[in-house]
């Protein structure tokens, strides 16, 4: 198997067969082999059911200094709510920006995202106003700005909504993915 793979592996196991395997890591495989492999969301779900000593091991093992400060972020939320739920893997345009430099962006965001959901569009004050289809990005002239092509109809949760809130919004709306923002609409993560 690969690493990506076997940490996939990892967290579809039951809990307590996970919890078996991961007391027989070090807090450095742990991140190696488990953390470095997943989206923040499932990461952040794996440390959680760790020690409370062994989280913070796991946490200072973490190179990455972004992924470090993601990861004790949604430790920090609240269990079953939005917050807990989301993973900080996305990707934001901001509405000012030509599709030339949209693209551009979206290349380096991609890099640590293993599936793009949607491309979400945020202000200069990185407040969540809308979406943009990439369809529509390939079929748009270059030097036209995303603020004359998205689309500013968006359904979102705040980190504090309950998990059986998201569950019954995504429902409703037949949504795969639901952005997360705080309380001044700022974009913050995503749940699938």
């Amino acid at each position: 198997f690969s690493e990506e793979l076997s940490a996939e592996i990892l967290i579809e196991l039951e809990e307590d067969l996970r919890e078996k395997l991961l007391d027989n890591l070090s807090s450095k495989e742990i991140v190696e082999d488990v953390i470095d492999n997943l989206d923040s969301d499932d990461a952040a779900d794996v440390i959680q059911e760790l020690p409370e000593k062994k989280q913070k091991e796991v946490l200072s093992n973490i190179s990455n200094p972004k992924q470090a400060r993601d990861l004790a972020d949604l430790l920090s939320y609240r269990a079953s709510s939005a917050g807990a739920l989301m993973a900080k893997e996305l990707i934001k345009v901001e509405e000012g920006w030509s599709i030339l430099r949209c693209v551009s962006e979206m290349r380096q965001q991609a890099k640590n995202i293993h599936q793009v959901y949607t491309i979400y569009v945020v202000n200069k004050t990185k407040k969540l106003i809308g979406t943009v289809s990439l369809k529509k990005l390939l079929l748009t002239p270059e030097k036209t700005f995303i603020s004359e092509i998205y689309e500013k109809k968006i359904i979102s949760v705040q980190t504090s909504t309950s998990a059986e809130e998201v569950s019954i919004i995504m429902n409703k709306y037949n949504l795969i993915v639901l952005p997360v923002v705080n309380r001044h609409d700022e974009l913050l993560g995503r749940i699938t």
